[in-house]
C-alpha cells in the first residue's frame, strides 16, 4: 500500500467532498491541512479510513468554512467557469477563495465585481400613475402631488387598457440616486 493518500475527505462547514491529491495541490491552504494530517497520521492510523484493501487510504479532514461556497471553488477549479452571479454570491466566493489561498479565482471575482461596480448608474427608477397633461408628478404611495425635480427626468410613459374603455397611464421617471458618505475612521 502506498504510503501517500490520493483521496482526500474533506468536511467543509458540514458539507462532504470526496477529492483527489491532484485537486488539493492547486491551493496551498488545502497542501498545508493535507500535509498537517497527514504527519499526525503517519504515526497513528486513526484518521485514515480502509475503504478496500486494495484501493488507497482516504484522509479525512475537517475545515470550519463554508461548504456552499466551496463547493462553488471545486466547481471553477473543473471548469474555470464561475456560476455565482449575484454580487453577494460573488463577495462570499472571493471572500473563501481569498481563505484558500487561490488567486487566480480572487482575480477573477475582482473583474466581476467591477463591471457591477462600473454598470451602477447612480439612479432610480420608479413606474407610477399618472395622467399625462399636468407638469407635476403623483407620489403613489402619498397621493400627493410633486413637482418635477431640477433632476428628474421620464424614461418612457405608456397607455395600457385596464378593462374595456378604461385605459390607465404610466411614467417611468428616473431620479439620481442620494449617496451618503460613510465617515473615514
Amino acid at each position: 500500500m502506498a504510503s501517500e493518500v490520493q483521496l482526500l475527505k474533506l468536511n467543509v462547514g458540514g458539507k462532504l467532498f470526496l477529492i483527489n491529491y491532484d485537486t488539493i495541490k492547486k491551493s496551498s491552504v488545502l497542501l498545508d491541512k493535507y500535509k498537517k494530517k497527514q504527519a499526525q497520521t503517519h504515526h497513528s492510523n486513526a484518521g485514515i479510513s480502509v475503504i478496500n484493501e486494495n484501493k488507497p487510504p482516504v484522509l479525512e479532514i475537517f475545515i470550519d468554512r463554508n461548504g456552499e461556497i466551496f463547493q462553488d471553488i471545486l466547481e471553477y477549479w473543473r471548469s474555470q467557469k464561475i456560476y455565482s452571479k449575484t454580487e453577494e454570491g460573488l463577495r462570499k466566493l472571493r471572500h473563501e477563495a481569498d481563505y484558500f489561498d487561490i488567486q487566480d479565482l480572487v482575480r477573477e471575482v475582482n473583474d466581476l465585481l467591477e463591471r457591477y461596480d462600473n454598470d451602477d448608474d447612480d439612479y432610480d427608477y420608479q413606474v407610477i400613475q399618472h395622467p399625462f397633461n399636468c407638469n407635476y408628478l403623483i407620489v403613489p404611495s402619498q397621493g400627493d402631488l410633486k413637482p418635477f425635480q431640477e433632476n428628474d427626468s421620464i424614461v418612457t410613459g405608456y397607455k395600457y387598457c385596464l378593462s374595456r374603455n378604461v385605459y390607465e397611464s404610466k411614467l417611468v421617471v428616473k431620479r439620481p440616486r442620494k449617496k451618503c458618505k460613510l465617515a473615514q475612521n
